[in-house]
């Protein structure tokens, strides 16, 4: 028998108003106008939220978070450099990884490898078939940490970034 509207109202117009209705609080730290700032703040948002998800145990998560960085770390790097039309979606998870490859930020080897471990990993890991590990989600988290720093450090953005 299948989930019906009865079922989950009110919570589903709850969740439908809240996401219409402005003068909410939003989140600190992502207040900026800037999209590529935006981008930087989620990347350091993830990041942390992995740093404390691994110490936690939520391996799944925590890889997830990961994966999610490097990818708002990469997007953020593109809208700043004029290589990304922020009002524009990515096509995909790693389509981020791809165009950084295109634009010469990143090497053909790196975006290869990093698009494998996506593939391979982390859809993997995320619909279960794969068991997230204490091991594989501090990897990534390792990860995720060096690609956004030292992007970071190339941009110059240092002191807009929120990373605790």
């Amino acid at each position: 028998m299948p989930i019906t509207h009865d079922d989950i109202e009110p919570e589903l117009s709850n969740a439908q108003d809240a996401f219409r209705r402005g003068g909410q609080t939003p989140e600190e730290g992502l207040d900026v106008s800037s999209a590529d700032l935006v981008q930087l703040r989620k990347a350091c948002r993830l990041l942390s939220g992995a740093e404390r998800l691994l110490e936690d145990g939520h391996y799944t998560l925590t890889i997830e978070a990961g994966f999610t960085s490097i990818e708002r770390t990469l997007l953020f790097w593109l809208i700043t450099e004029d290589h990304h039309d922020p009002s524009q979606p990515p096509q995909s998870h790693t389509t981020a990884i791809n165009r950084s490859a295109e634009v010469g930020f990143i090497s053909d080897e790196v975006a290869t490898e990093l698009e494998e471990l996506w593939k391979e990993n982390r859809a993997y890991t995320y619909y279960q078939d794969g068991v997230a590990t204490d091991k594989r989600a501090d990897a990534m988290v390792a990860l995720a940490d060096e690609i956004h720093s030292q992007t970071v450090n190339l941009v110059g953005l240092s002191h807009e970034c929120i990373c605790e």
